[in-house]
């Protein structure tokens, strides 16, 4: 499995950004900012490809309290993204997770990393490092 450390701010034009959205597409905080000033997400769309970002709803900023999407939605979006990815094998997707530090959809990184491990992971798919660590240990 292939992995990144760092902050991404640079892309090949094969490489998409993914990032964890809202319903409402209002990318104004983490790692959604960062997709939308550099890799292409557009205000108004919360899911899917958008320019060189792709974006798996984690939070919904209409309900106050957090985590406010279920495990079994992020895990359809996840679904969605490997889907896409094994249709798309052309394309590497970078996946923004940390494997330590606070998320603000309000689960762990252990949490997220125990939702994208419970599927075969398509080869497509790079995690940084740490997070693909705590997946290998679910």
């Amino acid at each position: 499995m292939k992995t990144y450390t760092g902050k991404l701010t640079n892309l090949e034009p094969n490489q998409i950004f993914v990032f964890g959205s809202n319903p409402q597409g209002r990318h104004g905080a983490g790692a959604a900012a960062v997709a939308k000033q550099l890799f292409g997400a557009k205000s108004g769309q919360g899911r899917g490809l958008m320019g060189q970002s792709y974006g798996i709803v984690t939070k919904d900023l209409n309900k106050r309290r957090h985590p406010s999407v279920s495990t079994r939605d992020i895990k359809r979006e996840i679904d969605e993204l490997y889907e896409f990815a094994k249709d798309s094998p052309e394309l590497e997707f970078f996946i923004a997770y940390a494997g330590k530090g606070a998320l603000l959809s309000g689960f762990s990184p252990k949490q997220m990393a125990s939702m994208f491990a419970r599927k075969e992971i398509p080869g497509n798919i790079v995690f940084e490092e740490e997070f693909y660590n705590l997946i290998k240990s679910i």
